[in-house]
């Protein structure tokens, strides 16, 4: 029995011992399991992830040994395209300096050059200073008979007072102011058709002093055609009233235009824009209130046809001026 006792100890202890280490077998597989599939455990030991470092250093290896069997060593003896092109840009064939000189390149200055900052005509300035001389000369010399054409242009008074006077417009001041008129007009002329770059068969101080001698030649012939008409229609009297206002009107516009051309062409290019279209503001603006004035008064005086002045209107005063305006291509 105790022999029995003995066995029955013995086979017990073994299958406990079978039991152990089919346990730790298992443990171990669940270890080994979550190392291949850490995704689906999400648990590692120290023991893992020292697996899973030990096996992508193999890969990596791996990898470097593949690149070292497929991946060859360049062949020294190849022609190198960088050194060629060095040796073609700085060999002197024939002693050939000026052919290699060619195919360096240009050397670039350190400095931002920029451009040309574009100048104006510099004849324009003696121009401008001449008509402020000029117009300094009349201020000085003729003061009285510039002060009363200036009353004129705002005072009907001073108006009927210069109409009852024929020796104005037969003296020196008047032919002055004249002249002053037609020079600053045909700069003003001059500067617009630069401003829109308008390109004719003269340039320069050539077609200034054609401008000028055109614009002074219109309205010369303007004042020419009236006078006849006068005449033929028996209307002397209220065409020279209408005359004399017309000359006023242009003494006046060549002292409002010339600070404004002086202004226009001593600027840049920017603000003609401003001046041109200013100037013809005040042009219609003067020309309005003198119309005004006198049509008030002719009406008021002498009763005729109004189509009578809306054909004079478009004969002698809107169509010159587009002619005018054409025939500049403005």
């Amino acid at each position: 029995m105790i022999k029995l006792f003995f066995v029955f100890l013995g086979i017990f202890l073994l299958s406990q011992t079978t039991v152990f280490a089919q346990t730790d077998t298992s443990q171990s597989t669940i270890k080994y399991d979550t190392v291949l599939n850490h995704d689906r455990y999400k648990i590692l030991d120290s023991v893992s992830l020292a697996h899973n470092k030990a096996i992508k250093d193999s890969l990596k290896n791996i990898g470097d040994s593949l690149a070292f069997v497929w991946i060859k060593a360049p062949d020294p003896k190849r022609p190198n395209r960088f050194l060629d092109s060095i040796i073609n840009t700085c060999k002197i064939e024939k002693l050939d300096f000026t052919s290699w000189s060619k195919k360096l390149p240009k050397k670039m200055s350190q400095y931002n050059e920029g451009k040309p900052r574009p100048k104006g005509e510099s004849w324009i300035i003696a121009v401008i200073l001449f008509l402020t001389i000029f117009f300094s000369i009349i201020k000085s010399i003729f003061s009285k008979e510039l002060l009363a054409v200036l009353q004129s242009f705002y005072s009907n008074r001073m108006l009927s007072q210069i109409n009852k006077e024929d020796n104005l417009f037969s003296s020196w001041p008047f032919l002055f102011l004249y002249l002053l008129f037609g020079l600053t007009i045909g700069m003003y002329l001059y500067l617009s058709g630069r401003y829109f770059k308008l390109e004719y068969q003269f340039s320069g101080f050539e077609w200034f002093i054609i401008l000028s001698a055109l614009v002074i030649g219109l309205f010369t012939l303007k004042i020419i055609a009236l006078r006849l008409l006068g005449f033929f229609f028996g209307t002397q009297k209220l065409v020279k009233e209408y005359v004399s206002v017309l000359y006023l009107s242009y003494f006046n516009l060549a002292i409002i235009f010339l600070p404004l051309v002086i202004a226009f062409s001593l600027t840049s290019n920017h603000y003609a824009g401003i001046y041109i279209y200013l100037a013809i503001l005040l042009l219609i603006v003067i020309f309005l209130w003198q119309f005004l004035r006198v049509g008030l008064n002719i009406l008021s005086n002498y009763q005729f046809p109004k189509v009578y002045l809306i054909i004079y209107l478009c004969a002698l005063e809107i169509c010159p001026l587009l002619i005018l305006l054409k025939v500049l291509r403005f």
